[in-house]
């Protein structure tokens, strides 16, 4: 069984972009890149990478793209025997379509298929959940998927990645359920139920999330960095200079650090600074994953933050 379980999205994601001026109501020559996403997907092939032990619980469907995302996974290393596909069914997709300036014009997501990720499809896959060193769910996942879970794997390290503010909001009644979460602001106020204007008031939403039965929690703060806090010690980590390519997919790598760091056993800080590590090479990349992610250059990487 693997060491890491991680319940969660695959998305395909296509993304459109003139070469001049977007012009609604017409046909734009331009250029349109489709790849493999979603985030609990993109944190099991960071995980990969890392030279993690890590399965993946998701659902397809019986399309092609579907079915490619599934082997990506397979060819890197991945348990996929619990990704199960769906009959009749699309594999989720998001589409985009930018601006000359890069900006999103338009985007339609269709997540249906995720929806079928039920407590049954926790309960037939519950033997490999429970022999987890820790379980992440991301959150895609329904509140009545997340409230299941963190009932029957109660005494199992769960690990929360919210995913988007509208979406932390499912998991706000069982936060506390969670060995370890890494919202960022919007959704740790969405969480907590706290406004965080300053730093004074992430360190209370900190410490609100521990008394709440919390773990670790990570707080990232976008361009500023990372806070961290547990029952022991707390601190803020900034980041060092680095060639941005692209934010996308930065807070999974990020995520994926966190996942491997507990399998380990490490302190919250040397967690928080693998994550950084890993972020800041993530952020190196145009792609949601960068193909050059590895734990050599993320130790590497751990000595300048």
């Amino acid at each position: 069984m693997a060491e890491i379980a991680v319940i969660g999205g695959i998305n395909i994601d296509i993304e459109g972009k003139p070469f001049g001026e977007l012009m609604r109501a017409d046909s734009n020559p331009g250029r349109i890149m489709i790849s493999y996403g979603g985030v609990g997907r993109n944190i099991t092939e960071n995980l990969c990478r890392m030279g993690a032990d890590v399965a993946m619980l998701s659902v397809i469907g019986d399309d092609y793209m579907g079915k490619g995302a599934k082997q990506e996974l397979a060819t890197l290393g991945a348990d996929v025997t619990h990704i199960t596909s769906r009959p009749g069914q699309e594999t989720a997709m998001y589409l985009s379509i930018l601006n000359e300036r890069n900006d999103m014009e338009l985007g339609i997501c269709d997540m249906d298929i995720v929806d079928t990720i039920t407590p049954e499809f926790i309960e037939e896959n519950i033997e490999v959940l429970s022999k987890a060193k820790v379980v992440a769910l991301d959150g895609n996942l329904s509140e009545e998927t997340l409230a299941y879970t963190t009932q029957r794997l109660e005494g199992t390290p769960l690990f929360f990645d919210p995913v988007s503010s509208p979406k932390a909001l499912k998991a706000r009644k069982v936060i506390g359920k969670f060995a370890c979460i890494k919202p960022n602001i919007m959704e740790a106020e969405i969480l907590s139920g706290m406004k965080i204007k300053s730093l004074d008031d992430v360190k209370k939403a900190g410490a609100w999330f521990v008394s709440q039965g919390v773990g670790k929690v990570f707080i990232t703060l976008n361009k500023d960095g990372v806070y961290y806090k547990d029952e022991a010690e707390e601190g803020f980590l900034r980041p060092s200079i680095t060639e941005m390519e692209s934010a996308t997919g930065a807070g999974d790598s990020f995520s994926a650090a966190i996942l491997f760091g507990m399998t380990k056993g490490w302190a919250t800080k040397e967690i928080a600074t693998m994550g950084m590590a890993a972020a800041a090479i993530t952020m190196e990349s145009r792609s949601a994953v960068n193909d050059n992610i590895c734990m050599e250059e993320i130790e590497r990487r751990m000595k300048n933050v």
